[in-house]
């Protein structure tokens, strides 16, 4: 059968009447291609990518089916042909672009009452859920990124922070009632390390005066996770760990950092483990200012909207990494300036995270992963589980540079020193990065033409720059490590 009479049978399929009556679909798609550059990265101890550009062109196309009366199917997929980064002139002849294909929609979903507003309804497969539609970049952190280490995650519509694609596989459970909304979400993690963990989260939303919105939510991370000895390693799933001499601990002789990756010694008898699982709660409000004075025009739909978020990553203190909860607490604002219909919208969004420690998914990546191929393609510690210790410069040190009495990292094979001690990269200086914004504007022409920028310096992570995979050399740390560090991405799409 040749394939476009394959898809003709496909799509007749479709048609056929289920029942006494045909099924009924929708079709939307959008399509586009977007550019940006590193316009200034601090941080050039593994890559230099100060003036590299990215690239990216896709599609996607989603479908609903009115499986009946209360039953709905969706169904989508896309489509994004990405060039990686350039990294620098030795890596810029191996640059390859690739295309990467994701499931954008593969549900079924049963209603009673409004679609909008649901006395009840249940969504099981892959599917697509935000909490705060406010939101550009920066914030959503309930179900965004691990919780040990507590990594936050943001960027410009990249696979990882694109809210209109299928990121949660699982069930849905949602029910409203007057000027209440309740969402629960019992889902596996596909994403990070350590795979196949099931989390359960829940959000309460308010709304009143049609103007305020009030919200608070928890997921219990890794609740139920797939294989405890990765998840929760202890003495009892670890026994190679302690094969070593005691007396090791007491004379003050390190560990092997490839055991260390699980637990932390604080002294003799006195060692800390670390788990990936743990809780995060969060609260987050937006306020329609112009909807609460009752003067919506000249303004446009989303101009003057105030919103913000906070968020508690990981409850429970422990060690002396997470030995103070202010440290895992990011605290987010946004605001829609008015533009009077002339852009869609128009905002800016400001975030305070004081977490002192590099933001680096290195240490996360592990051999038995679903994603190994795609996460971590020499991952430092690739022989172990992944780790809830987050990575150092010191570990990284290891790799490619000799510590320096002063502090400064010696690289090996050129003999190039490079300064550590009062840069943004010292470890005596984790300050440098409290502080992220985001500016996002967005302009729809003849209803189906999009245009949409961002100028930022938030937590983006680069794409690798050689292999096609996340390896040490691009794709696991956030490369804006500095108040004077920023980034642009522009782009141009369209949609039915």
């Amino acid at each position: 059968m040749n394939k476009p009479f394959s898809l003709l049978v496909a799509a007749g399929l479709f048609a056929l009447p289920t029942g006494s009556f045909a099924v009924p679909i929708q079709l939307h798609a959008k399509t586009w291609t977007e550019v940006g550059r590193v316009m200034k990265s601090t941080d050039t101890l593994l890559t230099n990518y100060n003036g590299n550009w990215q690239q990216s062109m896709g599609m996607q196309i989603n479908g609903t089916a009115q499986l009946g009366e209360n039953l709905e199917g969706g169904f989508g997929f896309g489509l994004s042909q990405v060039y990686y980064s350039l990294g620098g002139l030795s890596s810029e002849q191996l640059n390859i672009w690739k295309f990467i294909n994701y499931v954008s929609d593969a549900r079924v979903t049963y209603t009673l009452g409004e679609k909008a507003k649901p006395l009840f309804s249940a969504t099981f497969g892959d599917f697509s859920f935000n909490y705060d539609h406010n939101v550009k970049n920066l914030g959503l952190y309930l179900f965004r990124g691990p919780v040990y280490p507590g990594i936050l995650v943001s960027g410009f519509k990249e696979l990882h922070t694109d809210t209109s694609r299928a990121s949660f596989l699982g069930v849905h459970l949602r029910n409203s009632f007057g000027n209440f909304d309740h969402d629960l979400i019992l889902s596996s993690e596909r994403d990070l390390p350590p795979s196949f963990d099931w989390s359960l989260g829940y959000i309460a939303q308010y709304t009143a005066f049609g103007a305020l919105q009030i919200g608070a939510g928890v997921n219990f991370y890794h609740l139920l996770p797939e294989n405890t000895k990765i998840t929760s390693p202890n003495t009892a799933t670890v026994p190679s760990i302690f094969s070593k001499d005691s007396s090791l601990i007491s004379s003050g002789v390190p560990y092997n950092p490839y055991e260390l990756q699980y637990m932390q010694v604080l002294g003799p008898g006195d060692t800390v483990f670390y788990s990936h699982k743990g809780i995060k709660v969060m609260g987050d409000f937006s306020l329609d200012i112009k909807r609460l004075l009752g003067i919506t025009e000249p303004f446009g739909e989303k101009d003057m909207i105030l919103y913000g978020e906070g968020a508690i990553i990981g409850t429970k203190n422990y060690g002396t990494i997470y030995s103070k909860m202010s440290e895992r607490m990011p605290l987010m604002i946004g605001f829609n300036f008015p533009t009077f219909g002339f852009l869609d919208f128009l905002s800016l969004e400001v975030e305070r995270y004081t977490a002192k420690y590099r933001q680096d998914y290195r240490k996360l990546g592990y051999e038995q992963s679903l994603n190994y191929k795609n996460f971590a393609h020499t991952p430092i510690f690739a022989d172990k589980s992944p780790s809830a210790i987050p990575i150092s410069l010191k570990d990284i040190a290891g790799r490619r540079y000799q510590i320096l009495p002063s502090g400064d990292f010696l690289e090996v094979q050129t003999g190039d020193t490079i300064q550590i001690k009062g840069t943004a990269l010292d470890p005596e200086n984790a300050t440098a990065d409290d502080w992220k914004w985001s500016v996002n504007a967005e302009k729809t022409i003849a209803h189906h033409i999009q245009f949409s920028g961002q100028i930022a310096n938030d937590h983006y992570v680069p794409r690798p720059i050689r292999t096609g995979v996340i390896a040490e050399d691009g794709g696991l740390s956030q490369i804006l490590t500095s108040m004077k560090d920023w980034y642009f991405m522009f782009r141009v799409g369209y949609f039915f």
